[in-house]
C-alpha cells in the first residue's frame, strides 16, 4: 500500500471544501479541511503536515491573503500553496504572494486533480501491494 498524501484545503464554504475533498480522496489523497486561515494555523500546529495547500483568498477572521504572509514566515514556509478563488484578480495576488499556481472558481475537476498530481504526486504503486498485482 502506497502512504497518503496530505492535502489541506482551507475555504470557508462547506460545500466547495467537501467537493473537493471527495474528489481527491477518491483519486488517492488524504484530506483535511478547515474554514479558515486561522482554522488551518491550528491544524498545521498540531502537526497536520501537508503536501499541498488549496486556499481560498476571501475568508472571515484570516482570509487567504493574511494565511499566506503567515505561512510563509513560519517553519511551514516551503509548502506549496495553490489559490482557490472566484475573485477577479486572484491570479496576480496568487504571483505576488507566492503561490505555485491559480485555480478560478467554479473549478474544472480535470484542473483541480491535474494540479493536485503535479505538485503532490502520489507515489507509484509498487509489486505485491494489493492495487498492483505482480
Amino acid at each position: 500500500m502506497r502512504k497518503a498524501v496530505k492535502v489541506l484545503i482551507i475555504d470557508d464554504d462547506s460545500d466547495i471544501r467537501e467537493v473537493i475533498k471527495t474528489f481527491l480522496e477518491a483519486d488517492g489523497y488524504s484530506v483535511n479541511v478547515a474554514n479558515d486561515g486561522s482554522d488551518a494555523f491550528k491544524q498545521l500546529r498540531d502537526g497536520r503536515r501537508p503536501a499541498l495547500i488549496f486556499l481560498d483568498l476571501m475568508m472571515p477572521r484570516m482570509d487567504g491573503e493574511q494565511f499566506l504572509k503567515e505561512l510563509r514566515k513560519s517553519e511551514f514556509a516551503k509548502t506549496p500553496v495553490v489559490i482557490l478563488s472566484g475573485y477577479g484578480v486572484a491570479k496576480e495576488k496568487a504571483d505576488q504572494l507566492g503561490a505555485v499556481s491559480c485555480l478560478m472558481k467554479p473549478v474544472e475537476i480535470d484542473d483541480l486533480l491535474n494540479t493536485v498530481r503535479r505538485f503532490a504526486p502520489l507515489p507509484a504503486l509498487g509489486k505485491n501491494t494489493p492495487n498492483h498485482p505482480e
